[in-house]
């Protein structure tokens, strides 16, 4: 017994501040000492005064599941901060305070997140519905603690009633309109799933028969184009300057005019397709074996050939030599209501000789054309034309660019039939 006294004498005195003083009257302190005297208290282990105790209780209240969580824990904050360094020491539970002052930090990353994506998407957008109703979802896993951090406007629209700013007429409607051949097929088809979706996700919808098909006939064209643009892009990602050879350009490049409008735009790549083409990289001869300087079934100068076909493509061939002086026309005539007039070879731009290779490709309504000397585009000073016949004297003809985008075609038209003039390859879209 006198050891255990003698412990607790050694404790008092090695903390004088801490000492337990007898109660008295607040009138005899002041006759003492001109000052009040502070109150501590024994928990059975050690001795605290009242505002140690006061923080410890405080912290112990806080509670990080509940909605005054942050009001407890900036009490208890507050508190601790006004205590001194010695009496600092002496709270206990300090740990657990710090772990709750993380946790504010990490509540309030938490909230900025659902801020963020609740005003991610503006409220005329077809896509404000869906995007509410999910971050309401987020929102509603959340504490009553962790959900007070979320500003009081965020909150009001996350606990308010909402409906979608579409109606099934208008998405009906939309669903009828898609075109695929419109630059903006994908994002219609994307619009129109949104909004239909956000209609189902408030009550139950009904469409007309078979409009819930036109939707789905409309997607799987969209993967289609997706599908057909990522080989691209990949042939594309391919290319070498140090391996490939300007035939494996002319492939990729084949690939990409093959593409249509809406599938070139999914190209990210092009503009290096672009930069192949345009010869900015010195690629290597290739393996393959040397082209032919001339060929035994080339066309003659001045005389009607009937090109090769080889399903929707017909084929030709014109020797180019250094004495070639001809100023007689190449005329090359296919059985699918196209002739292809090549100028004198003396308007020739490239340098080469060799053989050229004439190319002219119709599918549908698009006409590929190609005209390449040694794997390189050929360049005429003269215009080379293709004559279409059997035409409305009332269609259009446009050319498409690299990127598929449509730009005036130089052409002109005569009863039934249309001369398209141009100086190098091209594709070309007919609108009747």
């Amino acid at each position: 017994m006198k050891n255990k006294r003698k412990l607790a004498l050694l404790a008092l005195v090695a903390v004088p501040s801490l000492i337990y003083t007898a109660p008295t009257t607040s009138a005899s302190a002041a006759n003492i000492t001109g000052h009040s005297k502070t109150a501590y208290i024994y928990d059975y282990t050690y001795y605290y005064n009242a505002n140690v105790s006061n923080v410890v209780r405080l912290i112990s209240n806080i509670n990080d599941t509940t909605a005054s969580f942050q009001t407890n824990l900036e009490a208890a904050n507050k508190a601790y901060d006004a205590l001194t360094e010695t009496e600092k020491q002496y709270v206990t539970n300090y740990s657990t305070l710090s772990n709750h002052r993380q946790t504010k930090v990490a509540y309030r990353k938490l909230a900025d997140q659902i801020e963020e994506k609740l005003a991610s998407v503006e409220s005329t957008s077809v896509y404000y519905y869906q995007n509410v109703m999910e971050t309401k979802d987020w929102y509603n896993t959340l504490n009553a603690a962790q959900k007070s951090f979320v500003s009081p406007e965020s909150q009001k629209i996350l606990t308010s009633y909402i409906t979608p700013n579409t109606s099934i007429d208008k998405v009906v409607n939309k669903i009828q309109l898609l075109n695929s051949s419109r630059i903006t097929f994908h994002q219609d088809v994307a619009d129109a799933r949104a909004e239909l979706n956000a209609l189902r996700r408030y009550s139950y919808v009904y469409l007309p028969a078979g409009i819930e098909k036109m939707l789905l006939d409309a997607e799987q064209l969209v993967a289609k184009d997706k599908a057909a643009a990522k080989e691209v892009e990949n042939a594309i990602a391919a290319l070498s300057p140090k391996t490939s050879t300007a035939q494996d350009v002319q492939a990729a490049k084949t690939a990409f005019e093959a593409l249509t409008p809406v599938q070139q735009q999914l190209v990210p790549n092009a503009w290096t397709l672009v930069d192949y083409v345009n010869g900015k990289y010195d690629l290597p001869k290739g393996n393959g074996s040397k082209k032919p300087i001339s060929s035994d079934i080339a066309a003659v100068p001045g005389k009607t050939t009937a090109m090769t076909k080889n399903k929707n493509t017909y084929t030709a061939k014109i020797n180019v030599a250094d004495t070639e002086n001809s100023a007689d026309r190449f005329v090359l005539t296919t059985k699918s209501n196209m002739t292809v007039i090549i100028p004198p070879l003396g308007t020739l731009l490239n340098e080469d000789t060799g053989v050229m290779e004439i190319s002219i490709t119709k599918k549908s309504n698009r006409i590929t054309f190609q005209a390449t000397l040694n794997e390189k585009p050929v360049e005429f000073e003269a215009n080379m034309e293709i004559i279409i016949n059997n035409l409305s004297p009332n269609a259009s003809i446009v050319r498409t660019n690299t990127f598929g985008k449509p730009v005036p075609a130089d052409y002109t038209v005569e009863g039934n039939r249309h001369f398209i003039q141009t100086t190098s390859s091209a594709s070309f879209l007919i609108q009747e």
